[in-house]
């Protein structure tokens, strides 16, 4: 059975994310039990290429906020290891450029990937 790793670096984010939306704490909870049910079912995300990194969309039914219009989470999903790991999660919509994403979303992966390594 799939495992879910959360980051204290992760758990920043959606912190943070629950300050302005708390309204979505039950999608939030929602969309990772569906990852470990079906860790495969988000998208390759193609923003970086070195990791499989997956995007699944994410609704906030309490301000019926579409999936599309909603949150984003990202995590990694190890078969290998049968783990999934949240990366970054964010409100799609806001007048952000893909640019400052990928950066907000680099700086994410490196904080989780240091926090792993130093587990280990």
């Amino acid at each position: 059975m799939t495992r879910l790793q959360e980051t204290s670096a992760y758990l920043r984010y959606e912190k943070n994310l629950l300050k302005k939306y708390p309204q979505a704490e039950k999608d939030i909870t929602k969309a990772k039990k569906q990852i470990l049910r079906r860790p495969d079912r988000g998208v390759v995300y193609r923003g970086l290429n070195t990791l499989a990194l997956r995007k699944v969309r994410v609704a906030i039914s309490m301000l019926r906020i579409s999936a599309r219009k909603g949150l984003r989470l990202f995590y990694f999903y190890s078969e290998k290891k049968d783990k999934a790991v949240p990366i970054y999660i964010f409100k799609k919509g806001r007048p952000q450029t893909e640019g400052q994403v990928m950066k907000l979303f680099s700086r994410a992966v490196d904080e989780v990937v240091e926090e792993l390594k130093s587990r280990n």
